[in-house]
């Protein structure tokens, strides 16, 4: 028999399915078990099993997990706000404002869910390992799940640093230690160079399929996965090979990304089914209500900051500009029927930080189902990420040409010119630059910042928060913002309390602390 639960601070991870159909997994509660004798007996059930752990890349609750994404990756970060003033969210506002403990609830929800779902892909692992089915099948299945657990690891070990490492169903109260960041990374690396070995390109799926992992995936994880070991020559290799082998390409205009009905194209690696026609389609994209704007039926969430505003408009960044941030009084690209206010363009509210939200989740006002549930894709990796990759790795070698020609490739989309002479540092910050404005609101800011180190060796993220940062000086010196000044239940002081020595990572939850029965310490800095 199969795990019934994992461990106490991982609270459970089976999943159970149901041979009547896949509907079952939403009414199964955590620590069910799979029957050997009972499931993965056909090719049919392993598939079907298989399809819908990809449902839990997006984790078991999304209110607990995807909103971390924008929650710590952009408004924690210089990108962005909490955002939404007219409700009482002292759990977000303290992992934004890096004033979080070891209790905060939004932190110890990522935690959970995380292995949650690796011990969802753990169990689906076993049941398939011994499944009487081709062994052609069995190594495909079984690398599109260790492609989704390693994701997941990445996840953590971005997160919190070094985290137990589990990797097969273990008894009820083992309790593990967390392994090195290290070992953690090596477990990565196997898996990944498991699933490139085995799994086929993109373009060999049928076309209903395209939503799986593929060699491509894999190889663009291992390569974001080797910038934040500075492992640069591997992630050179790595987004070479992604860019060499020719399954992905740059979409002509940037803007087509963002288009409602963009699926699967020629420039996504992976992504999050919502609400499509593909299996396994998750109901709605959430987000897309989360981070719209109170004036259009939002929530209000993790509003854009004005700093990343002014870095569009200082680098005359028009095209990404629209196509990333919605703005108060302003029409939005696309969308010619947006709802107005007082006779204006589109709206923010009085009751955000910010007027401005994301347009890269935005539905179009007449492509708004009557239920009001967005079927919009979340953009996981996607070719421009291993362009800049490729470009990032190369610069941090001294290979000035062809960091400067993925760079261009990047430029040349949204018409802006690349100075082919930049070398040294002023090459890798123009790098640097170029992925703050093209993966903006995408999640990766915050780990951005915290894995770049200056030209003194400093944490990039040092030169941004805390007392004498760039971003907190900005917003409480110079900053005339009309909604940002003026909206002050949210702290304009966002990120003073930072400190180098704690939050380059988040605290363990105390509560898997105190149920690994000593087996896990904290990180430095938290209590």
């Amino acid at each position: 028999m199969y795990m019934k639960h994992l461990f106490p601070y991982i609270l459970g991870g089976a999943m159970l399915v149901s041979a009547a159909g896949c509907n079952k997994l939403d009414q199964a509660p955590y620590g069910s078990a799979i029957v050997e004798d009972q499931y993965y007996t056909t090719l049919d059930q392993c598939n079907t099993s298989t399809m819908v752990a990809y449902r839990y890349i997006n984790y078991s609750t999304w209110w607990e997990i995807l909103n971390w994404r924008y929650l710590a990756g952009e408004a924690a970060s210089d990108n962005g706000w909490v955002g939404n003033t007219y409700q009482p969210h002292p759990t977000y506002d303290a992992a934004a404002h890096f004033t979080l403990d070891a209790g905060n609830d939004r932190n110890e929800a990522q935690w959970i869910d995380l292995y949650k779902s690796i011990g969802r892909f753990n169990s689906t692992i076993a049941g398939i390992t011994d499944a009487p089915i081709p062994e052609a099948n069995k190594k495909q299945f079984i690398a599109e799940l260790k492609f989704l657990r390693a994701w997941c690891y990445f996840d953590l070990i971005r997160n919190w640093g070094p985290v137990p490492l589990v990797l097969e169903i273990y008894p009820p109260n083992t309790h593990l230690p967390r392994s090195s960041v290290q070992d953690v990374y090596n477990q990565i690396d196997k898996d990944l160079n498991e699933c490139i070995a085995v799994l086929p390109k993109k373009g060999a799926y049928p076309a209903a399929d395209r939503f799986r992992a593929s060699r491509g995936a894999a190889l663009t994880l291992l390569a974001k996965a080797s910038l934040y070991m500075e492992n640069w020559p591997k992630a050179e290799s790595l987004s070479k090979l992604v860019i060499d082998e020719g399954d992905y390409n740059l979409e002509q205009q940037f803007s087509t990304l963002w288009q409602y009905t963009y699926k699967n194209g020629i420039e996504s690696i992976f992504e999050i089914q919502n609400g499509s026609s593909q299996v396994p389609a998750l109901p709605f994209n959430q987000f897309q209500v989360v981070l719209n704007s109170p004036g259009d039926a939002g929530w209000g969430y993790y509003s854009v900051s004005s700093d990343l505003e002014n870095a569009y408009k200082s680098e005359g960044d028009s095209i990404r500009l629209q196509w990333t941030i919605n703005r108060h009084g302003l029409p939005v690209a696309g969308d010619p029927n947006a709802p107005s206010f007082d006779g204006r363009p589109w709206p923010a509210s009085s009751s955000s930080k910010s007027a401005r939200f994301s347009r890269k989740h935005y539905t179009p006002k007449a492509e708004r189902p009557a239920n009001g549930l967005s079927s919009l894709n979340d953009k996981i990796l996607r070719f421009a990420d291993v362009l800049l990759i490729h470009a990032e790795a190369c610069a941090m070698q001294q290979k000035s040409g062809e960091a400067l020609g993925s760079l261009k490739k990047v430029r040349d989309r949204v018409n802006l010119l690349t100075d082919m002479n930049l070398t040294g540092w002023n090459l890798i910050n123009a790098v640097r630059k170029e992925r703050r404005l093209e993966m903006a609101y995408e999640g990766d800011r915050l780990y951005d910042i915290r894995r770049w180190k200056d030209q003194n060796g400093k944490p990039v993220i040092s030169g941004i928060m805390g007392p004498q940062g760039s971003f907190v000086l900005y917003n409480t010196t110079i900053s005339t913002d009309p909604f940002e000044t003026k909206n002050t239940t949210e702290l304009q002081n966002k990120g003073t309390s930072f400190r180098e020595n704690t939050h380059m990572l988040w605290p363990i939850p105390a509560s898997q602390i105190l149920l690994s029965e000593g087996a896990m310490q904290q990180n430095p800095g938290y209590f």
